[in-house]
């Protein structure tokens, strides 16, 4: 990690992070393109979306953020506006809550879904899914080790 990880835990050990986007960003972007007030539809379909994600415990940062795990957690952070640099946390969810994780490559789009203990699933989003799918390995590792 180049730069350091704003408002961890002391003694927290940030294992891995990722840009992601809300689910259905890309798409959203794509139809918007072609639309009138296509910045307005595109944070029509991301209010949508964090209404659910809030209801699951899911906190979001805006469209654009930068999930990490940590031994402990899953945390997600605003971007500085320039450079989409981690700035403050805004989300945390603990690695307990989470049941599962699963990551699909839809074309450009790699899409990661988090299975949480309450039965429902999250999605989160990224144009170039490395990060993401790295990050995806990263919490299977570590949801392993905190159940043992």
């Amino acid at each position: 990690m180049a730069t350091p990880a704003p408002g961890l835990e002391p003694g927290e050990q940030l294992l891995a992070r990722a840009p992601v986007s809300f689910r259905g960003a890309t798409a959203a972007s794509v139809r918007s393109t072609f639309a009138m007030s296509s910045a307005r539809k595109r944070m029509a379909a991301y209010d949508a979306w964090r209404a659910q994600a809030d209801t699951m415990g899911f906190t979001t940062a805006g469209p654009e953020m930068v999930l990490g795990v940590t031994d402990a957690r899953l945390v997600v952070w605003r971007t500085t506006f320039w450079l989409n640099r981690p700035e403050s946390i805004t989300g945390k969810m603990p690695l307990a809550r989470i049941l599962d994780v699963a990551t699909a490559r839809h074309g450009a789009v790699t899409s990661m879904a988090l299975a949480l203990d309450t039965g429902e699933i999250v999605e989160v989003e990224a144009m170039r899914g490395r990060k993401l799918r790295a990050l995806a390995v990263t919490l299977r590792d570590a949801l392993a080790a905190h159940r043992r």
